[in-house]
């Protein structure tokens, strides 16, 4: 029998950057705080060097900014960083779709109905988690795992500001769940051109919601 592959471990500062990053985005750290090495690595039990590493990672996504003389803080990101964002997913993620529909199988389809049935009963912090798993279902089947990533990335970025538009807005959330299962429908039948239409203009709407709001709730 042929041996097993070693499974590998998550380094410290992997591992750090994971629970700082779950902090962000569930908003135990405001936007524009500062993050102090010595405070984080006596909160998360390790030394400074873990943290670092940390911080450098999270400044790739896009969490967080080096500050001049101020140090590492959580990012603000703009109206016009956000509008950006979302108009780069629409691109991406249509093309993604694209790419899938094809490969979709009846698991697919499962699977994507299963993290809408969990959004259902979801407060706003978990609802997002369960939205991105069941985008990376229709998507993962387009085998792009480096767009995905990316798509990935950009959904953590704004993900902050869509769970406090979420708290304010049941409204918002259960019109949201209604188009996901009504995209999973589109796709089960192969119907491509509404199967993008539909995607376009949910991500277009979701975006013009969060604008709305943000710019009423500074």
């Amino acid at each position: 029998m042929a041996k097993a592959p070693l499974v590998e471990r998550k380094s410290l500062a992997v591992q750090v950057a994971d629970a700082l990053r779950d902090m962000i985005l569930s908003g135990s750290y405001d936007l524009g705080e500062q993050l102090r090495q010595e405070e984080v690595a006596k909160k998360l039990g390790v030394s400074r060097i873990p943290v670092r590493e940390a911080f450098q990672q999270l400044e790739a996504e896009g969490l967080v900014v080096n500050v001049p003389y101020k140090g590492t803080v959580v990012s603000r990101l703009t109206l016009a960083e956000i509008d950006e964002f979302f108009d780069i997913r629409a691109t991406l993620e249509c093309e993604l779709l694209g790419r899938a529909l094809d490969n979709m199988t009846e698991d697919t389809f499962t699977r994507a109905r299963r993290a809408v049935e969990r959004m259902d009963a979801a407060s706003p912090a978990k609802w997002s988690d369960h939205n991105w798993q069941f985008h990376a279902e229709l998507y993962s089947p387009a085998n792009r795992p480096n767009t995905l990533d990316l798509v990935k990335k950009i959904h953590g970025n704004v993900d902050r500001y869509v769970r406090i538009q979420l708290s304010l807005s049941e409204e918002n959330r259960l019109r949201a769940n209604e188009e996901h299962s009504a995209l999973i429908d589109l796709c089960e039948q192969k119907s491509r051109d509404a199967a993008l239409k539909l995607l376009r203009d949910h991500i277009a709407d979701a975006k013009d919601d969060l604008l709305d709001h943000l710019k009423e709730n500074d």
